[in-house]
């Protein structure tokens, strides 16, 4: 008797002689329907809480190999979901995706009330097929970089044996309004690392803090960009990646992350698909920065750690606390804001 095969049917079996898994070849099946869906979507735009830098490589990196324009928004960590949160309430998607850190609470959120969607469910090809490490994907987010919190300084001011390797390196009387502190209620990030400085080093080390008289800052970029107009010697917390589009401009500054630390995971959240403008391109960008090849591109900074090697992460690295966010306006205090 005659039997017809499916065309589907007979490549998989065809692949599987040749030696290739059932879930490597649905994996590339899915990519390759995801990658025409995005191509005729042609374009799509971001919220990014990430740097200006990162973005803009990555969209680069993205643009190059899939023909398909990008557009972003720098917005600063709380600002991100704030503007979101509120386009959202009025029934307005302006983005197809954002980026932010410590992303988890408020997506939950948003996946409640029909916003966003969870990575988890999204069927993006590069956690289908199990390339994506799974420990990073929390669920409605995926952590795509780890950027441990350091001390930036500025070169012509700081030198020698001066230079932070700690955190309480900032307490050198060399450094009495010579610091540079940006508004931790600017990031939920900032919120987790001081956090954590406060675990180790009690409230006392925040009362010596406020006596060096810090200049406050409305937020990083701000904070970094008049530390590399040497407004002061040092600024902290800050990450690699800002520390380095400040320095690609020019400016005299250098950056160390102590043992000790957190850090930025930068985690992406994709609209739901029945609001988002351009849904299928927003699933292609997040399958390339879950690739080893896009996710390279995001963390080309020295300092910023990608989810395939962490080798290079703090020996005492320490997972930013979201239970910590409750205490919002008590590190705001703290720091004497």
């Amino acid at each position: 008797m005659d039997r017809k095969w499916d065309t589907g049917v007979l490549l998989l079996v065809l692949a599987c002689w040749a030696g290739f898994s059932s879930t490597t070849v649905r994996a590339q099946a899915d990519l390759d329907a995801l990658v025409k869906a995005a191509n005729a979507e042609g374009e799509v735009s971001f919220y990014s809480g990430a740097t200006e830098n990162v973005a803009k490589r990555t969209g680069d990196a993205f643009t190059a190999k899939y023909g398909i324009k990008y557009s972003f928004v720098r917005l600063a960590g709380v600002a991100t979901e704030r503007r979101f949160g509120t386009e959202a309430e009025a029934g307005t998607f302006a983005i197809d995706f954002y980026l932010v850190s410590t992303a988890v609470p408020f997506a939950l959120e948003a996946i409640k009330k029909g916003w966003v969607e969870p990575m988890s469910h999204a069927g993006i090809p590069a956690i289908r097929s199990g390339e994506f490490p799974a420990h990073f994907v929390t669920g409605p987010t995926a952590v795509v970089q780890v950027a441990p919190w350091g001390i930036a300084y500025n070169t012509e001011k700081v030198k020698g044996a001066d230079i932070p390797k700690d955190w309480t390196d900032l307490l050198n009387p060399k450094f009495q309004g010579q610091f540079l502190l940006p508004d931790p209620r600017s990031s939920n990030a900032y919120i987790t690392q001081w956090s954590v400085i406060r675990e180790k080093y009690g409230e006392d080390f925040f009362a010596r803090l406020r006596a060096m008289n810090p200049r406050q800052y409305p937020s990083g970029v701000p904070s970094t960009n008049a530390l590399g107009a040497g407004e002061g010697a040092v600024q902290a917390p800050s990450v690699a990646a800002q520390i380095q589009a400040t320095r690609d401009k020019g400016a005299p500054i250098a950056f160390f992350i102590p043992q000790y630390t957190s850090g930025v995971e930068m985690q992406i959240v994709l609209v739901n698909r029945a609001r988002a403008k351009h849904p299928a391109a927003a699933r292609l960008f997040a399958h390339f920065v879950m690739t080893p090849e896009g996710n390279k591109v995001f963390n080309s900074e020295p300092g910023s750690i990608g989810v395939f090697d962490t080798t290079n992460m703090p020996k005492d690295y320490v997972s930013p606390n979201l239970d910590a966010l409750s205490r919002t306006n008590e590190v705001a205090r703290l720091l004497g804001f």
